[in-house]
């Protein structure tokens, strides 16, 4: 295929005016994105996120969140008639020296079949298969409602959820709550056990941040949940090591859809315990 343009890509940071060039790219690929998936990276890294552009029109973008030690790159999507000029490999280089600029050496990222060779080119590594999951809402008889997730929670929720996810994202968890379809703690008194918020998703909703001491409170958890939501689908990705997680999930109807893999470039650092990390918030973000 030729292509009619001989400009270099341009960079430039991603602005709010750019959220409907970015539903459209996702919309096209099938990705549960929504306005508010966007409106979420500007508000935590909005000087993180970027735009190409070729003869002055959008023709790509990528994402980046910072935490203390580690970050995440996402989102990276190239029109397919933008394909094979090299915009791809430009965005995901600016990513980086974004993120080193900043002091950080340990990035990941939650990769799409297409891109694993661009990452690999760029210096990430396999760490594991995220598998996905998706199924209709459904009641669960007799589930424990547990209690919602409220802002004075969030303090104790961080400290939770540090070890287990292996990056202070207390920042990130205050910004996805303010815009979760709903959230659940457990328990109702004493030491958190787990906790749980629904994000809304094109396609309905998505689970995940999730994340639980046990199996056993998991699936407390994913039974409350399953018992707020109507129409549209529930989908939610898992970290491949979390074992549990996917047989939790099959015995509550959900059904595995292509996996994405976990890559990482930079110091083995920030690994948390994925098999306590039942769902991620988003694989832009972890």
């Amino acid at each position: 295929m030729s292509h009619p343009e001989t400009t270099s890509p341009a960079i430039r940071l991603f602005h709010e005016n750019d959220i409907g060039f970015a539903l459209a790219q996702t919309t096209r690929e099938g990705w549960d994105c929504t306005a508010a998936t966007f409106a979420l990276h500007l508000a935590h890294d909005g000087d993180g996120c970027f735009v190409a552009e070729v003869d002055g029109k959008q023709a790509g973008m990528v994402t980046s969140t910072r935490y203390r030690r580690t970050g995440w790159i996402g989102n990276l999507i190239v029109p397919p008639e933008r394909r094979g000029l090299g915009i791809g490999s430009r965005l995901m280089e600016q990513a980086i020296r974004h993120l080193e600029h900043a002091g950080i050496a340990t990035i990941r990222l939650e990769a799409d079949p297409m891109g694993v060779n661009i990452y690999r080119r760029l210096g990430f590594r396999d760490e594991f298969e995220s598998p996905r999951f998706r199924c209709e809402p459904r009641s669960t008889p007799g589930a424990r409602p547990w209690p919602p997730l409220l802002e004075a929670d969030l303090e104790a929720v961080a400290a939770f959820d540090e070890p287990r996810f292996g990056e202070d994202r207390s920042g990130l968890l205050r910004l996805l709550h303010v815009g979760a379809l709903t959230s659940w703690r457990t328990p109702e008194s004493g030491k958190l056990a787990g906790y749980l918020m629904a994000q809304p998703a094109a396609a309905g909703a998505r689970l995940g941040p999730w994340v639980a001491s046990d199996v056993g409170v998991a699936g407390e958890l994913l039974d409350t949940a399953l018992g707020c939501f109507g129409d549209g689908a529930v989908i939610l990705a898992v970290p491949g090591p979390n074992i549990a997680c996917r047989e939790l999930l099959a015995s509550r109807g959900f059904f595995e859809t292509p996996s994405s893999l976990r890559m990482v470039r930079g110091p083995d650092v920030g690994r948390g315990q994925p098999e306590n990390v039942y769902a991620l918030a988003t694989g832009a973000v972890g």
